[in-house]
């Protein structure tokens, strides 16, 4: 007969084993020579990246303690836009050293008291000690995002890309807009100091550039009646209601061409009759229709026009350029004038769809964590230095801790040493050699230790750099999952919902 105590630590070994199983998974994507995922569905469909976050997205996760560790990546991309790998391989380290603590006899709730004072321990010392003012370090942030992915080939353009969208923006990566063009390399990307709109003319255009446009916040088009009404009228009487709505139409467009005499483009939120948009284009407008209020709200605020609420409203038109270009058989338009505005459009080119894909997650790393150090400037040097200063100061420290706890806590200083001895496996260099050279060079007072992922053991990381935040949030965010999972003692089944 099973005894209640081995079915609770079965529990715990499944779950850690779960959750160490997805950490496995992503962990050979860390670091600057980290490898690629080739994820692939039931329809054939392929995404190929090292981006952690991504490949946890798609993966098919059924056990509950995986879920978990899955959970924390999202957690850590909503707010650092990076580091979800170093977050998931670092709760996987904790899991697997508390196997070895329960072997030992440590009880569940002592190794989570232990992983919880040596996170706090760990974070204190990282804000006090470890972190640095950015003092213009920006590009050097967005090369350490960049490195290993798709876009190193091109890091000195892409960094700089980076940080100048980043500044043009205010500071605030979700300001900027991303478009993605087949076509060219990534060394053709550039910075639109305008707005790029996914959508063309209702009609064919045969001239070149606008320089005038006009924004309508509702439509040109019959009202629809929500009211089921039948009426029946003879072909004269109906061939008069249907001149008589165009007329009424027709004289709402006299506002928009009264508003542009010289010709230009109106933007409208909502649908336009066909023979409104024939009557502006005989007066030289063209119209762009079903424009979404994301898109009109970003171009009120590129260009400084005013979004008029209906076409009565309609007075004076903004000048701007509107130009339009054509892009793997699909038509944009582009709008730009000399107004002060932090919008601006990233246009990034890639050889395929696929690495346009990879490319453009490559990029969002980067403008995220670009845009963190820009808010609260604070970086730490990269590389795992962060996590081996951290691991150094915790055993130094754990003496001080009384019982059975310093037990956990040198567990932890060793989970924190699997991100440096991580990247060097990676990189196909002895972890444990690493590690052992990191410990000697940081005792030693060299504080930018790091492993050296081109010839092995261990070199000075000065221009390696990530954020503070970054780091900070993954070692708290893995103390709390592995926590969490090992407080769970049973797993049992609960009624569907009804």
């Amino acid at each position: 007969m099973v005894s209640e105590d081995s079915n609770k630590s079965k529990a715990q070994v499944h779950n850690i084993r779960a959750a160490k199983t997805v950490a496995e998974t992503v962990k050979s994507t860390l670091g600057p020579l980290g490898m690629d995922k080739m994820m692939v569905d039931g329809g054939g469909n392929v995404i190929v990246t090292n981006d952690g976050a991504t490949i946890l997205r798609e993966l098919d996760v059924s056990h509950p303690g995986g879920k978990m560790i899955a959970e924390i990546a999202k957690t850590q991309e909503s707010l650092c836009y990076d580091g979800t790998t170093s977050t998931v391989v670092l709760a996987g380290a904790l899991l697997g050293n508390s196997e070895s603590l329960f072997e030992k006899g440590l009880h569940p709730n002592v190794i989570c008291r232990g992983y919880h004072e040596a996170a706090q321990m760990a974070v204190k010392y990282l804000d006090d000690e470890v972190t640095m003012e950015s003092n213009d370090m920006l590009a050097y942030v967005a090369r350490t995002a960049i490195t290993g992915k798709t876009l190193e080939s091109s890091i000195d353009t892409v960094s700089q890309l980076c940080v100048d969208a980043v500044t043009k923006a205010g500071g605030d990566a979700e300001s900027v807009k991303v478009v993605s063009f087949p076509g060219g390399s990534i060394e053709d990307s550039y910075l639109y100091g305008g707005i790029i709109v996914n959508k063309d003319y209702v009609l064919e255009s045969d001239e070149g550039d606008y320089s005038s446009i006009l924004l309508i916040n509702t439509g040109m088009d019959h009202e629809k009646s929500e009211d089921n009404v039948q009426v029946q009228m003879d072909a004269a009487s109906y061939q008069s209601y249907k001149t008589g709505g165009n007329a009424a139409l027709l004289s709402q467009s006299k506002n928009v061409t009264d508003a542009l005499p010289s010709g230009g483009v109106v933007f409208v939120r909502d649908g336009v009759n066909d023979h409104v948009c024939a009557a502006l284009k005989k007066a030289g407008i063209m119209v762009v229709r079903r424009v979404p209020e994301s898109t009109m709200r970003a171009l009120s605020r590129a260009t400084g026009a005013t979004i008029h609420q209906t076409p009565s409203d309609a007075s004076e038109a903004t000048h701007a350029t509107v130009r339009r270009e054509r892009h793997n058989d699909v038509w944009y338009l582009f709008v730009e004038n000399d107004h002060e505005s932090n919008e601006a459009t990233l246009v990034l080119r890639g050889a395929t769809t696929h690495t346009l894909d990879e490319v453009e997650r490559g990029f969002d790393d980067a403008l995220g964590v670009v845009s963190l150090v820009m808010r609260d400037g604070k970086v730490v040097v990269g590389g795992g230095n962060a996590y081996a200063r951290m691991a150094m100061h915790l055993r130094t420290h754990a003496s001080t801790i009384g019982g059975r706890a310093q037990m956990a806590i040198e567990a932890f200083a060793d989970g924190l040493e699997s991100i440096p001895a991580t990247i060097a496996e990676n990189a196909g260099h002895d972890p444990l050699d690493t590690i052992l050279a990191m410990r000697h060079e940081l005792m030693s007072g060299n504080v930018l230790a790091g492993p050296d992922v081109e010839n092995g053991g261990v070199k000075m990381l000065d221009d390696v750099v990530e954020p503070a935040a970054l780091v900070r949030q993954a070692v708290l965010s893995a103390a709390e999952v592995t926590n969490a999972i090992l407080r769970i003692d049973d797993i049992i089944a609960r009624r569907g919902v009804e």
